[in-house]
Formats: C-alpha cells, sequence, structure tokens
C-alpha cells in the first residue's frame, strides 16, 4: 500500500503567484507528481475528519478571532481592530485553507467510488457539502464545479452562482445518505474518530446539515415542502449525537485553539477577553454557562467601602474546578487616579464584566480601568475561564454541528409554520441539550425567568430562539455569523460603542488577491454580480 501523501499549501492551482499559463502548467505537473495516490479507505477517513474538523473549528470557532468578535463572544484589547469590523476591508486568503481540505476529500471519495465503498464514500460527501457551503457563505460565487480541476486542464475555472451551488450541496447530502444507507462496508470503528462506526449517526449528520443548509435558503426558495419532509428524517437529537470530536494533548496542531500549546496564558490569551453583550446576556439569563466560559474580575469594583469589607479584601474562588485570585477595589471619587475613568465605570458589584461590543480606542480602560500594567490586562474586565487555556478537555471540542442548533432551527421552522410540532418544546429542548454540551443540567426554574420564557407573539418567539441559537453556537463563529446575517437575531449592531454609520456590519468576505491576478476575466465576472463590488458590503445572492 503506498503511502497517503497529503499536500495543503502548494498543489493547488490558485495560489500560485504567475499568470503566465506556462507557470500555471508547470504547477499543474507538480500536483500530479504530489497527488494522492492510494490508501486505506479507514486512514482516509480519520485524515478527512480531523482535517475537516480542526480547520472548521480553527478558521471559524476559537481561533478565528475576526467572527468571534463580530458575533460579539469576544472583544480584543491591544488587538482591536477586529472589535469594527476592520479585518473585513482586506482580501481574504481563508478559501485557500478550505480548498486544500476539499482537495484531499475530492481524492478520497474518486478513491473509494473505485473500490465501492459507498459507505465511506458518502461519509466524505457530508463533508464536501460542509467545507463548500461554508466557503460559499463566507464569499458568495464560488468555483464549485470546475474549482481544483486543474489536472484535467482547466486552469482558469469559471465561478458557479451561489443560486446553483446550494441545490448541488443539499442533493449531494441526500446522496450521501443514499451511500451510506446502501454501503455495506462497514466503517472502522477506531479510524472514525466522530462516531466510531455507527452508521446511523452519520446520517443523522447529514439530514441535519441539510436542515441547516435549507433553513439558509429559505429566505431565497419557497422550500417548505423540504424543510417540512426533512423534519421527519433521524436528526441529530442528543449531546451524544454532536459531530465533533476531542482535542489531542501536547501536538499543537490538534490541541485547542486557545490552548497553552498554541496561546501564551500570559500573553495573547489575556488579549481576547468576553464581549459585555455576551456575559449581560448570561448574567439576565442566570446562566451558568457565565462561569463555565468566563472568568472573575482580578480586581472588581465595589460601590462602598462598606461592601469592600462585606465581601473581602484578597479573595480566592474555585469556579467550575478551577481557582481564580480577586480583590474588591472601592470607587473612590476623590482619588486622582480613579477620578478621570468615572465616566466610564459601567460594572460595580459583580465578579463578571465584558468588553462593550465596538470598543477600539480606550480599550484598556473599559469599565474604569487605569493601574494596567502593560497592553495585555485590563483588570476590570473578565478574562475567559481557565479551561480555554487546557489543550484538551472533555468540553473542548472542535465541533462541526450539535444538537442544539437543530433544536432551534426546528423551533423556527415550527413558528413560521413549515413544520408540525411545537415550537415551544423544540426551543426549551435546544436550551437544554446547549447546556448539557457545556457540562451544566438545565435548572428546574430556569424558564420562569421572563428572560428565558417562551413568549406569545411569533416575533418575539423567533427573537428568543435566535438569542438562545446564538449563545448555543458559542465559538462556533462561522456558522453564528452566518446564521445572524440571514436573522438578524439576536440584534447585535447597535451594540456598546458601535454605529452604524461608522461600523457597518459586513456581509461576506473579500476574494483571495490571487483570484484578482491569476483568474481575472472570471473573478471579474462573478464580482459584476455583487451589487457593490467586491467589498465586504456586497450582498451575495442569499442576501439579496
Amino acid at each position: 500500500m503506498k503511502k497517503l501523501l497529503i499536500i495543503f499549501t502548494t498543489c493547488i492551482i490558485f495560489i500560485i503567484p504567475s499568470c503566465q499559463k506556462s507557470t500555471l502548467r508547470e504547477s499543474e505537473l507538480l500536483a500530479k507528481r504530489d497527488a494522492l495516490e492510494t490508501a486505506a479507505p479507514y486512514l482516509l477517513l480519520s485524515s478527512v475528519i480531523q482535517k475537516s474538523a480542526f480547520l472548521y473549528q480553527n478558521k471559524g470557532g476559537m481561533g478565528a478571532q475576526n467572527l468571534a468578535t463580530t458575533v460579539q463572544y469576544m472583544q480584543g484589547n491591544r488587538s482591536s481592530d477586529n472589535n469594527t469590523y476592520l479585518g473585513f476591508k482586506l482580501p481574504s486568503d481563508d478559501l485557500y485553507q478550505y480548498t486544500a481540505v476539499i482537495k484531499l476529500i475530492d481524492a478520497a471519495i474518486t478513491q473509494v467510488d473505485n473500490s465501492g465503498d459507498k459507505t465511506y464514500e458518502g461519509v466524505f460527501r457530508i463533508f464536501k457539502s460542509l467545507l463548500w457551503s461554508v466557503v460559499t457563505d463566507l464569499y458568495g460565487d464560488i468555483y464549485y464545479t470546475e474549482g481544483l480541476r486543474g489536472q484535467d486542464g482547466i486552469l482558469f475555472p469559471k465561478f458557479d452562482d451561489q443560486k446553483d451551488i446550494y441545490p448541488a450541496l443539499i442533493q449531494n447530502l441526500k446522496d450521501a445518505v443514499q451511500l451510506i444507507t446502501d454501503g455495506t462496508d462497514a466503517l472502522d470503528n477506531v479510524y472514525d474518530v466522530m462516531y466510531h462506526g455507527d452508521k446511523s449517526k452519520w446520517i443523522k449528520l447529514a439530514n441535519s446539515l441539510r436542515l441547516r443548509l435549507l433553513m439558509r435558503e429559505s429566505n431565497k426558495v419557497d422550500n417548505a415542502a423540504e424543510i417540512q419532509a426533512v423534519a421527519l428524517l433521524p436528526l441529530l437529537s442528543d449531546v451524544s449525537d454532536n459531530a465533533a470530536i476531542p482535542y489531542i494533548n501536547g501536538d499543537a496542531s490538534m490541541a485547542s485553539p486557545m490552548g497553552r500549546a498554541n496561546v501564551d496564558p500570559t500573553g495573547n490569551f489575556l488579549i481576547y477577553r468576553p464581549c459585555k453583550t455576551l456575559v449581560d446576556t448570561l448574567k439576565a439569563l442566570n446562566d451558568e454557562r457565565l462561569k463555565v466560559w468566563v472568568a472573575p474580575i482580578q480586581k472588581p469594583w465595589a460601590d462602598t467601602m462598606d461592601s469592600v469589607n462585606l465581601n473581602g479584601g484578597n479573595r480566592t474562588i474555585t469556579v467550575k474546578g478551577y481557582t481564580y485570585n480577586y480583590q474588591w477595589e472601592y470607587i473612590d471619587r476623590n482619588n486622582p487616579n480613579i477620578i478621570p475613568v468615572l465616566p466610564i465605570i459601567i460594572d460595580s458589584m459583580t465578579l463578571y464584566a465584558g468588553y462593550p461590543a465596538g470598543s477600539s480606542v480606550n480599550v484598556l480602560n473599559s469599565n474604569g480601568s487605569y493601574d494596567f500594567p502593560d497592553t495585555k490586562w485590563n483588570y476590570k474586565i473578565s478574562t475567559f475561564s481557565q479551561l480555554f487555556n487546557e489543550n484538551a478537555n472533555p468540553l473542548l471540542k472542535a465541533t462541526v454541528m450539535q444538537a442544539d442548533e437543530v433544536q432551534f432551527l426546528l423551533a423556527e421552522a415550527a413558528v413560521k409554520g413549515w413544520i408540525a410540532g411545537d415550537a415551544e418544546t423544540y426551543y426549551k429542548k435546544g436550551v437544554e441539550l446547549a447546556l448539557n454540551r457545556w457540562g451544566e443540567p438545565l435548572p428546574a426554574n430556569y424558564f420562569d425567568n421572563p428572560v428565558a420564557a417562551f413568549p406569545a407573539g411569533k416575533s418575539q418567539q423567533l427573537a428568543i430562539i435566535g438569542l438562545q441559537k446564538w449563545l448555543g453556537l458559542f465559538m462556533m463563529g462561522i456558522e453564528s455569523y452566518v446564521d445572524y446575517r440571514r436573522t438578524r437575531m439576536p440584534y447585535l449592531e447597535t451594540n456598546g460603542v458601535l454605529d452604524l454609520t461608522l461600523n457597518p456590519f459586513p456581509l461576506r468576505y473579500r476574494y483571495p488577491e490571487t483570484e484578482m491576478k491569476n483568474n481575472a476575466t472570471n473573478y471579474q465576472e462573478a464580482v459584476s454580480k455583487l451589487d457593490q463590488g467586491d467589498t465586504q458590503f456586497s450582498k451575495m445572492w442569499l442576501l439579496q
């Protein structure tokens, strides 16, 4: 058996520097030389799952600060450009991170198709749809049909319309279910690092991803009948169904993106902090995920000296298994060091506070911080929990889809009258599963809180579903960003110090500069279909 060779950086046609055809053809010869030759299906299976899941989470989850700040899970202090969406102004090469893995998946599909391993092919097709959906959701029109086919002589691929890509992705997921159902080949339960050979769960994932895409295109296509049909199929319905794989301690490439192997606990880990939107929402809900995700403030403000004495001076607290030190500080309005920051003290008498959305120039002074030693610190704003600086933990997983998202999709569809079933039941089940994912049981009185209760009006129902779905997608920035862009729920664009005039919400990634240079004709044709050209504010088909 020949060795599996995976090339992720130089073997795809679209990242080479020259636009001359001779250079392009030379690159294609290199690609042929380095191409996947042959490998056992189970080896391909583990590679496809790991490469896809780690990429998905790293580029769109805990490793993607641009998306996490945009949907207000976090904000940066020293690196604050993302707080005001400035990262979207530049062309994004993330496209090639995805197409590199898709190239591997395509090769794997070709091999198992030739050998008749239908079950494996079905699984690979699931990941192909997943990653292409991310690409088109972020950029718009893309070369779904002709891309990655340089060895077939297609050196300058045409861009498919997004309106044609979506049906193809949905059909591909239907085909995946049929292949897995018909396949007589058993998945290796060791190398299937996601579902350990359980074909029924792969079918649930394919159906659930299909539901996600159908709901996403529902603003453009009358697809209620198909949504109704998919809702009756087996779907992800329990935490054990979540499409996720654990991180691995030791190897930085397989460790959590915010883990110590990748992020210094005394350096960059301190730069990205919880957003006030997230912290305040969890506090209003009295939601225990606050303590799982967010650390206590190191020097919380107290309104009176009595409060300082009552709460103690130097304190140690253990929260969700992690130990933190904190010290209350009195808001002394006569202290010359505190007087200048009095107007920006927002959160007092609390152990948890976040950066206001859109913070930029004065982030280190947020909430009245005044004695920070360097550009990493703000003693009056929470850091993220120590959990997120672990390389591996049962609560930290590279996740591509989870059961709570499915329940919230069903709840939305039920409110809109597209499916049978009780929207409130779906909603409550979604909340329970989202809590369970982080090791938290659903409190018996959770929905007694008016902020969590399921309201009577349809618009209010959609709003509360959107709020809890946003929480459920915490650190899954791609899905949260794309879903928010579709629903605008919960509304984020005027939170904190954001200004719609100065900081309009970005709607897409800009195409990489390589496309402008090496595939100019097809690039220009794709851009001509965008209402504002190749900018972050243009509306792709899904949004037009």
